[in-house]
């Protein structure tokens, strides 16, 4: 394999700081050979660095100064290392690291530099295997079944590294030719000469004919490989078998799978039943099932048994990760138990899904930054693989890539594009209407209502119940932004404007007269109305409701007003008549640009290329026009009906520039999604650990606003897993005020109580958070205290994405997670993966959030206690659903640290502990007596 065939020198250093500029030194180098693809020898040398090794350092190698007081120096061992190094490709997993480190050392005392080739396997990696969410040499090592006995042992890593890289060069001979050829090409922007693999393996490739065969599961389509896919769902389910009523049935059906569990038992034969005598009017099912119930097979078992193509089952639930747990882990478990084959899709909008026709545009597009080009490498990768195009399984930690706003699909139809007949949004779509369980998130159903993907007469479930309304008033809360409604209007503007040729020739003969080039003369007159128009609202609206409400003081600040008294454009007839004015104008352009399409189609078999893509392009930004239209018909109908209460948000950029304008508006009224829900399916199964306060669902019903008629039945479950034999509640005894505290002085506080426990408790630990703020403070604290040097810390918002922090630390030894937002509640993690659970603060929602500050001001007018209707309860459901990710199962053992002494010092703190499980231990003690009493609870 010509350069292939040389050798190569694996190399991993461990050193007493990562920085050389702060003195910096070696104390091993390891280096692992590879002659014609074989890994002939390892080296390990222990180097004394002359200088102290820091304690974090010894708690990550092994490495301490009496493990190196007796080996030789890095100026004795040098030459040797040179020697070895000097003829052979060097190859590190983050080469610019290890090579560069190793350089300065040898340029400090004196010696040549090393001049030679090298690769990056950490690069390779992210370009080969494009759904991993870590490359960490460990996490990369656990995926491939590497062993790897001594990680952040010099010699170790570096033997691990060999044999990550031969895995990487047998899968890149494994790669398509055109798809090497690809990778050669946009290669040359990889670190240092990463390339050289690229392309000395296709230069080979291509004088080997048989090589060029694909196999069958592969086609090519203009130069890009992509996976065959199959755009029909196979199910193979006995619908001969019948629903198991008895308690012996069950067991049998669960034995050597699971455990019998009269909870779980109980919530199958009340949905079973409920199903099959339906009531057309009382639709709602509220049932609280207790943590570790088995609610999801709990509902899935029964339902299974009742759907088909038409009545589908759908459920609703909060995040991603509960949703794919649902797809990964719950419906595999529907089908080991039944011994039948569902399959269930993640029901989402296009943006989620890549447009190959978008993607192979982008692909020659140099005017991206030359970091995206690793981003394409793995894309392409990523395309011979899988058959969904969704783009979440990259597993990125985030999306924010200029690459990304070019390549999401918008939703349009494909039709006579290069992969129009490849297209991964078509064929999802096929997916969901044949597919007879979808999962989706809450707000998103209440978006897409009318979906015909729902079925007819399906079931509904609403997981994590205690979040649907919220979920329903933040799928009715549009904003319009008038830089950007400016900016799509320009953009149709220009794009007729600047083709005007292609367009008047492509049309001056056809019959219709659909469109013709004198429209474009005429489209000018409302482009300049509608310039006019905006202008005017926004003079209107920052004269009415931003201009006396800024101090001066404020004003070359970002400026953000909340209107929650819901009277925004009710006392303004000018406003009205404005914004009545401006639907009319951009619904005139966007009807027209409309009838420019349906000409198109009319003649579409004889459109040129060319003509093709202006078209393409006026479709996506009239589909954004489309949006903003429909946005202010529904602020325009909020302010017509006098009942409907809602509040507003005003955004400027910049108080001077009155164009930065963005309104925001917030729904409280959400009886008529309620109705809507209701008269959509057949039966509704709300279901959740923490619905009730007290074991009462007035708040549920409150939050809702559920119509008595509408409810068929409320139910609790008891609790069976004894959770309060099995936990713990812990409070500090010299806790301080936390609302006397400054944030530095409360982020200094938690942050000593973390350490506290991490450094004396050998546990998995979850750390709760109210805020993203807070926690990314503290975990910026934790970051510079010895900790990290003993355990992995992963942070919601910071190490990655949510997905990638579960699954780090579900397979973590010595992992703490801080999460906020979704770990709250709907996460599990098996038997002793997590066992201890420290809660900032009792979880209070910020009265300053627009929408929580909105919907108190609501409930005031409506004379009703906030903190007792809303407030309390809504902590007090959040802080049971956090006690929930304990105890899972009867086995389980856990115990929650609060931080907060306010459930001992306030009034309504008696009302919190009498809401969770009755007789769950409290303790409150000194730091010293709480480790001691949780290490004799634990173990």
């Amino acid at each position: 394999m010509n350069d292939l065939k040389n050798s190569y020198a694996v190399v991993d250093l461990e050193t007493t700081n990562s920085n050389w500029h702060d003195n910096g030194r070696i104390i091993q180098f390891g280096c692992a050979l590879i002659e014609n693809g074989e890994i002939t020898h390892i080296y390990d040398q222990k180097i004394n660095p002359k200088v102290p090794i820091p304690g974090r350092i010894t708690a990550l190698t092994g490495l301490s100064d009496d493990d190196v007081k007796d080996s030789p120096t890095f100026e004795e061992v040098a030459p040797d290392i040179f020697k070895l190094l000097k003829n052979r490709v060097f190859i590190a997993h983050n080469v610019n690291f290890d090579l560069t480190f190793l350089n300065r050392e040898l340029k400090r005392i004196g010696m040549n530099q090393l001049n030679v080739k090298a690769i990056d396997t950490v690069e390779l990696s992210q370009i080969l295997f494009p759904t991993i969410s870590s490359y960490k040499l460990q996490d990369l090592t656990h995926y491939l079944s590497i062993t790897h006995k001594n990680p952040h042992s010099a010699n170790s890593d570096a033997h691990v590294t060999a044999e990550l890289f031969l895995i990487i060069l047998k899968r890149i001979q494994q790669l398509p030719i055109p798809t090497l050829q690809m990778l050669a090409k946009f290669g040359k922007n990889t670190i240092r000469e990463t390339n050289l693999v690229f392309k000395t393996i296709l230069e080979e490739r291509e004088k080997n004919s048989r090589s060029s065969v694909l196999p069958a599961y592969l086609y090519e389509k203009n130069g890009l490989i992509l996976r065959k896919k199959d755009f029909h769902v196979s199910e193979k389910i006995d619908h001969t078998t019948k629903y198991p009523q008895t308690r012996e049935a069950k067991k049998e059906l669960l034995d050597g799978i699971l455990d019998y569990r009269v909870n779980q038992s109980k919530l199958m034969d009340n949905i079973y039943h409920t199903s099959q005598h339906r009531d057309k009017v009382k639709k709602w099912n509220l049932i609280e099932a207790p943590t570790g119930a088995g609610k999801t097979l709990g509902y899935l078992l029964p339902l299974s048994y009742l759907v088909n193509i038409d009545q589908k089952l759908v459920i609703a639930t909060t995040t991603k990760v509960l949703q794919q747990q649902i797809v990964e882990q719950s419906i595999p478990l529907l089908n080991q138990v039944t011994d039948n084959e569902y399959h269930a899709e993640i029901v989402k909008s296009s943006y989620n899904f890549i447009d190959l026709d978008r993607f192979y545009e982008a692909l020659d597009n140099y005017r991206l930054h030359s970091h995206t080009a690793i981003l394409k490498m793995k894309i392409i990768v990523w395309l011979t693989m899988t058959t969904t195009g969704d783009l979440s399984e990259l597993h990125l930690t985030n999306y924010n890539s200029p690459l990304f706003s070019i390549i999401r699909h918008r939703g349009e139809s494909k039709e006579n594009t290069i992969f129009s007949n490849d297209d991964f949004w078509l064929y999802q779509q096929n997916r969901y209407l044949e597919s007879k369980i979808l999962v989706t998130n809450q707000a998103f159903l209440a978006r897409h209502l009318d979906s015909q993907y729902w079925g007819k007469n399906s079931y509904l479930v609403i997981d994590e119940a205690n979040h649907f309304a919220g979920s329903l008033r933040s799928a009715s809360s549009p904003t319009i932004d008038f830089l950007k409604l400016n900016e799509y209007v320009k953009k149709i503007s220009d794009i007729l404007y600047q083709n005007r040729v292609t367009l008047r020739y492509a049309f001056t003969e056809v019959t219709t007269q659909l469109w013709n080039y004198q429209d474009l003369q005429g489209m000018e007159t409302h482009f300049q109305a509608i310039d006019e128009l905006m202008e005017r609202l926004e003079y209107n609206i920052f004269g009415t409701y931003v201009q006396n409400k800024v101090k001066f003081k404020d004003r070359e600040d970002f400026v953000s007003i909340l209107d929650s008294n819901h009277k925004f454009g009710r006392n303004n007839p000018k406003l009205f008549e404005l914004l009545s004015d401006l639907i009319v104008e951009l619904s005139l352009v966007s009807n027209r640009v409309e009838t420019l399409f349906d000409q198109y189609n009319f003649q579409k078999n004889f459109i040129s290329v060319e003509l093709s893509k202006v078209i393409s392009n006026l479709t996506i930004e009239n589909n954004k026009l489309r949006d903003v239209i429909l946005n202010l018909d529904d602020l325009l109908q909020a302010i017509q009906e006098k009942d409907t209460k809602f509040g507003v948000q005003i955004d400027m950029r910049d108080y001077y520039e009155v164009n930065t304008l963005k309104i925001s508006w917030r729904q409280f009224d959400i009886q008529g999604l309620i109705e809507a829900t209701t008269e959509r399916f057949s039966q509704i199964f709300a279901i959740g650990a923490a619905i009730t306060i007290q074991k009462d669902f007035s708040h549920f019903i409150l939050d809702t606003q559920l119509n008595q008629n509408q409810i068929n039945q409320m139910v609790i479950l008891p609790d069976a897993n004894s959770i309060s034999k099995n936990s713990k509640i812990y409070l500090p005894s010299n806790l301080p005020d936390i609302q006397s505290l400054s944030s530095e002085e409360y982020y200094a506080m938690v942050t000593k109580y973390i350490v506290d426990v991490l450094d004396n408790l050998d546990h998995q630990t979850m750390i709760l958070f109210n805020s993203l703020n807070t926690l990314s403070n503290v975990y910026d604290r934790l970051m510079e205290t010895d900790v990290k040097e003993k355990w992995e810390i992963l942070a919601q918002g910071v190490t990655g994405s949510n997905e990638k922090i579960k699954k780090r630390f579900a397979i973590g030894r010595r992992s703490v997670l801080l999460g906020a937002n979704s770990f709250w509640e709907g996460v599990d993690f098996p038997k002793k993966m997590l066992e201890i659970l420290i809660v900032t603060r009792i979880p209070f929602e910020s009265p300053e959030q627009p929408d929580v500050k909105i919907k108190q001001d609501i409930l005031k007018e409506q004379n009703l206690n906030v903190f007792k209707v809303d407030s309390l309860p809504n902590a007090i459901l959040q802080l049971r659903q956090g006690l929930g990710r304990l105890v899972r199962t009867p086995n389980d053992r856990g115990v929650i640290l609060l931080l907060d002494n306010r459930i001992l010092t306030k009034s309504y703190g008696k009302t919190i502990l009498d809401s969770l499980p009755k007789g769950l231990p409290v303790v409150n003690e000194d730091m010293d007596t709480i480790k001691k009493d949780i290490n004799e609870f634990l173990n």
